[in-house]
């Protein structure tokens, strides 16, 4: 990958965001792009060295409990997003990991250079914020979900949201989510156990709600599940 298009997809992440051209010039070649394969993960090791920017592809954060090995995932991370602000911020281990949930390319770079932007470059402070703000929201929301919502219901928001979030459609009605989604994803996911996930995910496709077929998700009916998911609540 040649300078240039690590600058067209530096432009796209979300904390340069509103930059001059002559900073992705200056610093383009401190980035090196990574190739994760699906279910790859990126642990605590490589995290307190370095930053990442998702070029392509999707990453769930996993928080693994070390004393049981059980393990959620609140926070879905995207085209755009990087990861991880609080350690490069604080220069401390995390008990995050960051997860492909399919071939994802990556550009690292070294956690002393974004430190260094932090403090030099106000945009780059400003992104900061409003990405640890929807890193916040994403937790919050997960949070809520885990007190005040059963697991089908946890299960039918996060499917809608995911849904929402795709800008292709199969028609009017019916949405492909490209993500490859195993039940035990699901289940860290919705902060739950993947046997339960299970059997709520088979509920959803007899009420015709949706398709699920070896990780992959269709939404069969958006209309019906935000109907359904209103009766939910």
């Amino acid at each position: 990958m040649n300078e240039e298009n690590i600058i067209e997809l530096l432009k796209k992440s979300k904390l340069f965001t509103s930059l001059p051209d002559q900073f992705f010039q200056e610093n383009a070649r401190f980035f090196h792009p990574v190739t994760l394969k699906r279910h790859e993960g990126i642990n605590d090791g490589l995290i307190l060295k370095y930053f990442h920017i998702i070029a392509k592809g999707a990453c769930i954060m996993r928080l693994i409990d070390p004393a049981t090995g059980k393990s959620i995932a609140p926070c879905l991370l995207r085209e755009g997003d990087g990861f991880d602000l609080l350690c490069t911020i604080e220069n401390q281990e995390s008990w995050a990991e960051y997860v492909s949930l399919e071939e994802t390319l990556l550009l690292r770079i070294r956690n002393e250079y974004i430190r260094h932007w932090l403090k030099s470059y106000p945009q780059i402070s400003t992104n900061a914020l409003h990405q640890l703000t929807k890193i916040i929201r994403q937790l919050e929301k997960f949070s809520e979900s885990i007190v005040f919502y059963d697991v089908k219901t946890r299960l039918a928001k996060l499917i809608l949201r995911l849904a929402l979030q795709e800008k292709k459609r199969l028609d009017s009605n019916r949405v492909d989510i490209p993500l490859h989604l195993t039940h035990e994803t699901l289940a860290e996911m919705v902060g739950s156990v993947r046997s339960v996930v299970t059997t709520s995910l088979q509920a959803l496709k007899k009420e015709g709600l949706i398709l699920d077929q070896r990780a992959h998700l269709i939404v069969q009916d958006l209309e019906k599940l935000k109907k359904r998911l209103e009766d939910f609540l």
